[in-house]
């Protein structure tokens, strides 16, 4: 898989990130309130947009 980099975000003082336009162009439309869930694969943090969907124990 080519790696591209599409954009870059700083870390604030509170390890909070704004997500740049061009990934929220390419999540699609976001709302307040709805969820990024991040996955790991392979050594690699990937987001998607999502919903919670809760698991029962």
């Amino acid at each position: 898989m080519k790696e591209e980099r599409i954009a870059q975000s700083k870390i604030t003082r509170r390890n909070q990130i704004t997500l740049p336009k061009k990934v929220i162009d390419k999540l699609g439309k976001l709302r307040e309130g709805e969820y990024i869930l991040f996955y790991e694969d392979n050594n690699r943090i990937w987001i998607k947009k999502g919903e919670l969907v809760e698991t029962q124990r």
